[in-house]
C-alpha cells in the first residue's frame, strides 16, 4: 500500500467499481478502492432477482451477476488497488483519507482526487415515527433481503409492507415465493414510488394488493408483532378518523425511501442539496470542494444501477484527468413546477462538448407531458413524454447550443402537463368490451403501455421495440417469467447460492419449482452459470448458478 493516489475511491459497489474503472482506463496510475464490507460489489451482492443491465450491457442479469461483470474486469489494470475491510473515518478537503483496518489498523492517506460512492441507506421506523410498542418483526426491506437472499433465513409467515419503494416490491415477490402471505403493501402517497414495471411483476403477479393513500398509525405486540392499526390518509397524509382497520400479522416490512450516505460528504465540508440530500455537483460529478467527486446513491439515489454506471464512468474519467482551474460561465439549474430535484445542479459551460444529460423526478403522475428548460422565463428547450411517474428517474440531455444562447446563467426543469392522473385511478391490466387489452410491458424499466387486440391476430401497439409486441402477444396467451431465488450451498464461504432460470417458464410452474429448489443443496465449487438443475418442471429452461460458491 502507497502513502498518496491519484485516484482514492470510497466505496466498493457498483458506483465505486465503475469510477475506479474508469479512473485506470483514463489514465490514473494509481487507484485506490476502499470497501467496509469483506467483499466487492456492495448491496447488488443482495439483489438476487433480475432486471439489471438493460441499459449498460443490453441484457438483462441479476445484482450478483452484474456486479461480477466490473469484479471480473478489475485484475487486467495494474493501477487499481482494492482494500475491503476498511472503514473510512474522514475525508478532509486537502484529500486525505483516514480509515481503521482490521489487519493495518489506522491508516491515513493522501490522494490527488478523491471519489465519494459510499451508496445509500434506508429510513427506519425511528425516521417515520410510527407509534405503538417495539417488538420484534420489524425490518427495514433491504434488511429483510439480507437475511432471506444471504442468510437464508425465514422472517415471518404474515407480512404487511408500508412503502412502495422497490425493494420493498421486490421482498413482496420473493417472500411469496417462499411461503410467506403478504396481506398487502400500504403506500402513504397517491402514487407508488417503485417502477411500475416491478409493481406488475412483483404485486400483481402474485394478486398482492397495492393501497395507496394508506399508512399505519399503531403497532401492538410483547416479545414479537402480533397487530398493526391501518388508516386512509387525506390530500395533506393525515390519518382520516373512523378509517381504522387493524390487521392481525408476525412481520412489518419498512420500504419508505433511501438516504443517500453522506456523513463524510458533511464531515468534510461540502455543500449539500437538500432536495437530493446529497452533494452539490457540476456536471462532471466533481462537488463544491475541488478534487472531490460524488457518484452513484450517494449523490441522488438512483432506481437503476445502469444509470449509477454511466454516471460513476463520467465522474472516473474526470477525476483521472482532473486539473484545477478557474471555472468561466457556471449555469446553476433548478427545479421548477412538477419537479422535485434536478442533477446536476451546476453546469461549467467550458467543460460541454456536445451537451449534458440532466437527471430529475416528476413530483406527481403525468400524461402526456412536456418537459420544458427554461432561462429567465423563456423555454430554451423542450421534451414530450408520454408517462411521469416520481417512482421513474428521468433524463434529458440539452444540447450545448442552446446553453450558449442562456442570458441570466441559470435554467429551470419543469413539466408542463393538464393530465395529472391520480395514482388511485392508475390500472396496470385492463380488458376492455372491444377486446383490446391494456398492459403494461416488464421487458424494460420503461414500461410501455400497451394495447392488445386480440380479436386482430393480438395485434400490439403501443410498443417501441420488437421485444414489446412478443411480450404483448405472450402475455396474452401464455404468461412466462424469469424466476430468481437460492438453494442451500455447502463447502463454500456462502451459505446460500442465488440461482436463476436460463428462459422464461410459464407463470403457472413459478411455485412447482420454487420445491425443486427447496430440496437441492448444490457442493462447491460451482461456477456463475453452470447448470444446477436441468429441464425444470418438464420445460427447457435450467436453474443456473449467479454467483460462484
Amino acid at each position: 500500500m502507497k502513502d498518496t493516489y491519484d485516484v482514492i475511491v470510497v466505496g466498493g459497489g457498483p458506483a465505486g467499481l465503475a469510477a475506479g474503472i474508469s479512473a485506470a482506463e483514463n489514465g490514473a496510475a494509481s487507484v485506490l478502492i476502499l470497501e467496509r464490507n469483506d467483499t466487492l460489489g456492495g448491496i447488488l451482492n443482495q439483489c438476487i432477482h433480475n432486471g439489471f443491465g438493460l441499459h449498460y450491457f443490453k441484457e438483462e442479469m441479476t445484482g450478483p451477476e452484474y456486479a461480477a461483470r466490473f469484479i471480473e474486469l478489475l485484475p487486467r489494470y495494474p493501477a487499481i488497488e482494492v482494500l475491503t475491510g476498511s472503514m473510512v473515518l474522514n475525508v478532509f478537503p486537502d484529500k486525505t483519507v483516514s480509515m481503521i483496518h482490521a489487519k493495518h489498523g489506522y491508516i491515513s492517506l493522501k490522494a490527488n482526487v478523491v471519489v465519494l460512492s459510499m451508496g445509500c441507506r434506508e429510513r427506519t421506523r425511528g425516521a417515520i415515527g410510527i407509534p405503538g410498542t417495539r417488538p420484534s418483526g420489524i425490518f427495514t426491506a433491504g434488511a429483510a433481503q439480507l437475511y432471506m437472499n444471504i442468510e437464508g433465513l425465514a422472517i415471518g409467515k404474515r407480512v404487511v409492507i408500508l412503502g412502495s419503494g422497490d425493494i420493498g416490491l421486490i421482498m413482496a415477490r420473493r417472500l411469496t415465493l417462499e411461503g410467506a402471505k403478504v396481506l398487502g403493501v400500504y403506500e402513504v402517497l397517491p402514487y407508488s414510488s417503485g417502477l411500475t414495471r416491478n409493481i406488475v411483476q412483483c404485486l400483481e403477479d402474485y394478486d398482492i394488493p397495492l393501497y395507496l393513500s394508506h399508512t399505519i398509525t399503531g403497532i401492538r405486540g410483547d416479545k414479537r408483532i402480533e397487530q398493526v392499526v391501518i388508516q386512509h390518509v387525506d390530500e395533506q397524509r393525515k390519518p382520516i378518523p373512523g378509517t381504522e382497520q387493524t390487521l392481525d400479522c408476525d412481520t412489518l416490512l419498512l420500504s419508505v425511501g433511501l438516504i443517500p450516505e453522506n456523513e463524510l460528504s458533511r464531515q468534510a465540508g461540502i455543500e449539500m442539496s437538500p432536495r437530493t440530500s446529497g452533494p452539490v455537483v457540476y456536471e462532471n460529478m466533481e462537488t463544491s470542494i475541488p478534487g472531490i467527486f460524488a457518484c452513484g446513491n450517494v449523490a441522488h439515489v438512483h432506481d437503476l444501477v445502469d444509470f449509477v454506471t454511466a454516471e460513476s464512468l463520467r465522474a472516473g474519467k474526470a477525476a483521472a484527468t482532473y486539473a484545477f482551474k478557474e471555472a468561466g460561465t457556471v449555469i446553476e439549474v433548478r427545479n421548477g413546477e412538477g419537479v422535485g430535484y434536478t442533477v446536476p445542479q451546476k453546469i461549467r459551460l467550458d467543460n460541454v462538448e456536445k451537451g449534458i444529460d440532466i437527471f430529475f423526478r416528476a413530483t406527481a403522475i403525468y400524461k402526456t407531458a412536456k418537459i420544458e428548460v427554461k432561462s429567465g422565463g423563456t423555454v430554451v428547450v423542450s421534451f414530450k413524454r408520454e408517462h411521469l411517474a416520481p417512482g421513474e428517474m428521468e433524463k434529458i440531455t440539452v444540447p450545448k447550443v442552446f446553453l450558449e444562447k442562456i442570458e441570466d446563467a441559470s435554467l429551470v426543469v419543469s413539466v408542463n402537463s393538464t393530465e395529472k392522473v391520480s395514482g388511485s385511478n392508475v390500472r396496470f391490466r385492463t380488458k376492455r368490451p372491444d377486446g383490446i387489452t391494456e398492459l403494461i410491458c416488464i421487458v424494460c424499466p420503461k414500461g410501455c403501455h400497451l394495447q392488445v387486440d386480440e380479436k386482430n391476430d393480438c395485434a400490439v401497439t403501443g410498443n417501441d421495440c420488437v421485444r414489446g409486441a412478443e411480450y404483448g402477444k405472450q402475455e396474452i396467451s401464455n404468461p412466462t417469467r424469469v424466476l430468481t431465488s437460492t438453494v442451500c450451498a455447502s463447502g463454500g464461504v456462502i451459505s446460500r447460492m442465488p440461482v436463476k432460470t436460463d428462459k422464461n417458464i410459464p407463470k403457472g410452474k413459478i411455485f412447482d419449482a420454487m420445491k425443486l429448489l427447496d430440496e437441492f443443496e448444490v457442493k462447491a465449487p460451482v461456477k456463475s452459470g453452470e447448470v444446477v438443475i436441468p429441464a425444470i418442471c418438464g420445460t427447457e429452461a435450467n436453474f443456473i448458478a449467479t454467483r460462484g460458491v
